[in-house]
């Protein structure tokens, strides 16, 4: 998937994505992430609902490498999607997870440098 952007509202995160490609990129050891066409879709996420993140999403965090995940909560998420540079965050591939509702119950991004 990809995110063309996150917010709150009503208590609770919101974030519109769409279908996207994803293939290993094995020579550099990442993902080449293809994004989809048409529009997007405006999916809740659960209260408790897991964000892990990877650079470019998140910051450099002393300690860890660039592709190792890091959590963050659905607030911080909705932040750093608003920081992305638009040019760069349509590149951005995600996995989803969801409950039997629709509710986003896990994210995770995926590494690119």
């Amino acid at each position: 998937m990809t995110i063309s952007k996150a917010w709150t509202g009503n208590g609770r995160t919101y974030l519109s994505v769409r279908p996207a490609r994803k293939e290993v990129n094995s020579r550099f050891d990442t993902w080449e992430i293809t994004p989809g066409t048409g529009p997007f879709t405006t999916v809740p996420m659960t209260d408790n609902g897991q964000v892990r993140l990877a650079v470019p999403v998140r910051e450099e965090v002393a300690g860890t490498s660039r592709a190792e995940l890091v959590a963050y909560s659905p607030a911080q998420l909705v932040t750093l999607i608003g920081r992305l540079d638009p040019t760069l965050s349509g590149g951005i591939g995600y996995n989803l997870v969801f409950d039997g509702t629709g509710r986003v119950t896990g994210l995770t991004s995926l590494y690119r440098p």
